[in-house]
């Protein structure tokens, strides 16, 4: 019995890693809180935009989304 997959990779799930990380790294690079990070990385890698949040030690507001790919 061959047990090799040919198919195509399902990544959806790796990309969505790739996704929350790079928001939750961008996010507590601009000074953000670890708690509002995670939340605001949870929402970029599930929408593709974080909407607006506090940053900068609470001094700015920030918001982080992907660009439209054509």
């Amino acid at each position: 019995m061959d047990t090799t997959d040919t198919g195509p990779r399902d990544t959806r799930g790796a990309s969505r890693f790739r996704d929350f990380m790079k928001a939750y790294r961008k996010a507590r690079q601009w000074r953000c809180k670890w708690v509002p990070a995670t939340i605001v990385a949870t929402r970029f890698a599930l929408t593709g935009d974080t909407g607006l949040f506090t940053a900068w030690d609470g001094w700015g507001y920030s918001r982080i989304y992907r660009s439209a790919r054509c």
